[in-house]
């Protein structure tokens, strides 16, 4: 009886374990073979021209990675504003926050070709206070605040606007875990990610960060792939 019994449990955690692994796999696959219908007010944003000209200073740079880059800061931009729409913000809100969401993205993972880092947050985030002079000081604080926390897995408290920290953080959270075809959906729909993925292909943007530490230190990569896991909190 002891022994039917063991097995009786055996075989039900095996059951449990084998259904919230095809649960997990289809969680994963949604956004790209069922994903559904977006968002009603959902909108893939092409058109970032406060992004465009802070990325175009370094179009050098980033050489043929550029619009690898661009793609997924516009992606990850679509997906900020929706999570604020998710929070309750009016668009006169959301309108509000844009600016400041765009430069963020922009200059989010520049320090990796700009500066040649691995460990590029607080990099990026130092240059994108030297460049952005005309921001107030509050501003460049919370520009600062939403590139040194975009690599954090909980939620950010304490900056001048934690809504807006944690919508960019989510989204590029997210648009990261997307293109590796596990994405971190924090309640998006994945009728949007599909949209985004849709209208702003990710052009190998997963392969060029998975490449840096090759191209970056190719005396040692080991070495290189631990600097790049310094860009990541809990």
């Amino acid at each position: 009886a002891n022994l039917t019994r063991r097995e009786d449990m055996a075989r039900f955690f095996s059951y449990l374990f084998g259904a919230g692994l095809v649960g997990t796999v289809l969680y994963w696959a949604q956004p790209y073979y069922f994903a559904g219908p977006p968002s009603p007010g959902f909108v893939v944003v092409t058109d970032a021209p406060v992004l465009r000209a802070a990325l175009e200073r370094y179009k050098a740079a980033l050489g043929d990675d550029y619009d690898a880059y661009l793609n997924h800061c516009l992606r990850a931009l679509s997906f900020a504003l929706e999570f604020l729409r998710m929070e309750g913000l009016s668009e006169a809100a959301i309108a509000d926050r844009r600016e400041l969401a765009e430069l963020a993205l922009a200059y989010h993972d520049i320090a990796l070709w700009s500066d040649g880092k691995l460990n590029y947050v607080g990099p990026s985030a130092d240059r994108a206070v030297r460049d952005l002079i005309d921001l107030t000081p509050t501003q460049q604080r919370l520009i600062r605040a939403i590139i040194e926390t975009h690599h954090k897995v909980t939620d950010v408290r304490g900056t001048a606007d934690d809504v807006l920290v944690n919508a960019v953080r989510k989204a590029d959270w997210l648009d990261f875990t997307n293109n590796a075809g596990i994405p971190m959906r924090s309640g998006m729909l994945p009728g949007n990610i599909y949209l985004a993925n849709r209208e702003l292909p990710m052009l190998g943007f997963l392969y060029i960060l998975a490449n840096m530490p090759f191209k970056l230190m190719p005396s040692n990569p080991i070495k290189g792939n631990l600097e790049v896991m310094k860009i990541f909190k809990l």
